[in-house]
């Protein structure tokens, strides 16, 4: 589930579920296969589509890259999205 990056830092690629979408917070909390828990700033190319998987219970597989920011993952890739759930 973890690796080096390309740029030689920690990843975390797994198929998330999405937890939550806090659009006022601009925060996304993402369940891994084993029930970590990863909030990530939300990104806006992704809103729409998080929110929705939140709705649904479909998963995103993405990247998840160390942050500097408000939170300690951000999300790097997305890999793949299977909307059922």
């Amino acid at each position: 589930m973890t690796g080096d990056g390309p740029t030689g830092r920690d990843t975390l690629r797994d198929a998330f579920r999405v937890w939550d979408v806090n659009r006022a917070n601009q925060e996304a909390v993402l369940v891994s296969s084993d029930d970590q828990h990863y909030a990530v700033p939300l990104p806006d190319e992704h809103a729409d589509l998080l929110e929705a998987l939140a709705e649904s219970g479909g998963t995103l597989d993405a990247t998840l890259v160390p942050s500097d920011g408000p939170t300690s993952w951000a999300v790097d890739a997305v890999d793949g999205v299977d909307r059922t759930g």
